[in-house]
């Protein structure tokens, strides 16, 4: 893991240039509409999403002992377990309409029953990971959200017959381009919300990492995520959902806030178990 994050940060800023210069070429190539391919992760993309983020909701809540520990954290992780938790249902049927939020509801119920099967002298430490794994994914998607207000970039699709409508990434563009679209999520390309989600998948690795049976998948479990993230990169550059830079930058947001959260994390396992772990 030593090399796996800076070199994912070398890969996303050298995709960033490729797409400061290509963006427009690059979308012209891929543009397939109506393919099966990209249809497909445009729905599961945001499950997978919620689904992250409702096992480290799950995690901060059903690793306590709920008759022997303190009230005041007791309230707090059940508020997060249940805010975070609602999100994720929220997601699923957002993009999956009655299937997403009955998948939501049965997963969050295994997840749970999962949790609770966790072996007591384990459950603190997965309760950090889950904790690291609800905060990642929470801020990378507010300032995405906040992004994609202020940017104001136009789709790919929604500018054919008219590449006027085109604007670089570092170019906020905020409601100017709203007159020229018919749907007001056409000028949300910037950053792509379906990166943030398949790149929220990178924080499983946690889950390798505080357990010391696992510690050494941890590398193949962040390998996996990365090569799911990239597809569905992929798949959104072939919708005209986005462009690379668009899909970068969202894959960036949590794969950034995973850096720092893996480093804290792991500060906290070497200052308590240090004969398992060092600061890396």
């Amino acid at each position: 893991m030593k090399k796996m994050f800076p070199a994912t940060a070398i890969g996303v800023l050298v995709l960033l240039i490729v797409g400061t210069f290509a963006d427009l070429r690059i979308d012209q190539a891929l543009y397939m509409p109506g393919n099966g391919f990209s249809a497909f992760f445009e729905r599961l993309a945001p499950l997978i999403g919620a689904t992250v983020l409702m096992i480290g909701a799950a995690l901060v809540f059903w690793t306590y002992k709920l008759v022997r520990e303190n009230l005041t954290k007791l309230v707090l992780s059940g508020l997060v377990y249940l805010g975070s938790t609602l999100v994720g249902l929220a997601l699923c049927y957002k993009y999956c309409h009655l299937i997403g939020a009955v998948y939501g509801v049965i997963v969050a119920i295994l997840i749970a029953y999962v949790v609770c099967k966790i072996p007591d002298e384990l459950k603190q430490r997965y309760r950090w990971a889950g904790i690291a794994i609800v905060v990642a994914f929470l801020c990378s998607m507010a300032v995405l959200e906040v992004a994609k207000v202020i940017w104001g970039r136009v789709r790919f699709r929604a500018m054919q017959g008219n590449l006027d409508l085109f604007t670089p990434w570092y170019h906020p563009n905020g409601k100017h381009f709203r007159a020229a679209v018919t749907v007001a999520d056409n000028i949300k390309s910037f950053p792509s919300g379906h990166a943030q989600f398949a790149g929220a998948a990178l924080s499983l690795c946690l889950l390798a990492l505080v357990n010391p049976r696992w510690k050494d998948k941890e590398a193949l479990v962040y390998a996996v995520a990365l090569v799911y993230a990239l597809v569905v990169m992929l798949s959104r550059m072939m919708q005209g959902a986005h462009f690379l830079s668009d899909v970068t930058v969202g894959f960036a947001l949590p794969f950034l806030a995973l850096w720092l959260a893996r480093h804290l994390l792991l500060k906290q396992l070497a200052q308590h178990y240090p004969q398992e772990y060092e600061l890396a």
